[in-house]
């Protein structure tokens, strides 16, 4: 038995129910598990497929609560992040980057959140930009996240509208992949297995999610950021120092 398909199906479940009950954080369960069992060349590229079947079920399940106001402008500004981040993937160390990325992602989280709302028009494009890049260099951006939770969006309508996001960055991102030479169709079997207990984990993830409060929700999330966030810094920083 392979045991990448065992790690990353299981990996794929656990996300996809996470992302059902606390509207995000499964997406750092499934980079996680797939970089302990694949190289960090495939298992980045590999996050767009594997999450398929958790986004596409969850956008089907949430329907109704999606904000598509957010998800317009969130994809234009992700149309200039994921071209320049997959220049970068090919071309950077990500030591040092990886400490900046945990680094933001905790200042995002646990801030205080200013009164008056956003100071710009149209602030989701710039989180595109940003987040597209990182997401696109790192499989894991973090940055749309850290912002949406900080909005008055009720959990549900974050969940929904963090996949439909997500599922369109995606799509981005594999095609930038495939540019650069990537071969997807060589992980085919990991796809379909991640797929279909993406939609697993999504369905009972979202039967969860009516026993979990908003501030149960939010306090979760936080420490999943949170947890996330001190493990790109202590990678990043076991890297310079080595």
């Amino acid at each position: 038995m392979d045991i990448t398909l065992v790690v990353i199906t299981l990996g794929a479940f656990a996300a996809s129910f996470v992302n059902a009950a606390f509207a995000t954080g499964g997406v750092y369960v499934l980079l996680l598990s797939a970089l302990a069992v694949l190289p960090a060349s495939t298992a980045i590229p590999l996050q767009s497929p594997l999450s398929a079947g958790s986004l596409a079920a969850r956008i089907g399940l949430f329907w109704h609560d999606i904000q598509w106001r957010i998800v317009a402008t969130f994809v234009f500004g992700c149309l200039f992040g994921v071209y320049f981040g997959a220049r970068a993937f090919v071309a950077a160390s990500d030591a040092l980057l990886q400490m900046l990325l945990g680094i933001l992602l905790m200042a995002l989280i646990w801030l205080p959140k200013t009164g008056g709302g956003w100071k710009v028009k149209h602030p989701f494009a710039y989180v595109g930009v940003v987040h597209s890049f990182v997401g696109t260099m790192f499989g894991v951006g973090g940055v749309l996240q850290s912002v949406i939770i900080r909005t008055d969006l009720r959990k549900v309508q974050i969940t929904g509208t963090l996949a439909a996001c997500m599922i369109a960055l995606d799509v981005m991102k594999m095609t930038s992949y495939v540019g650069f030479g990537f071969r997807y169709q060589d992980y085919i079997p990991h796809i379909v297995l991640a797929t279909f207990a993406g939609f697993a984990g999504t369905w009972i993830g979202k039967r969860a999610t009516v026993h979990v409060s908003e501030t149960a929700f939010r306090t979760v999330f936080r420490w999943l950021i949170t947890l996330v966030a001190l493990r790109l810094v202590y990678r990043g920083w076991t890297v310079m120092a080595a």
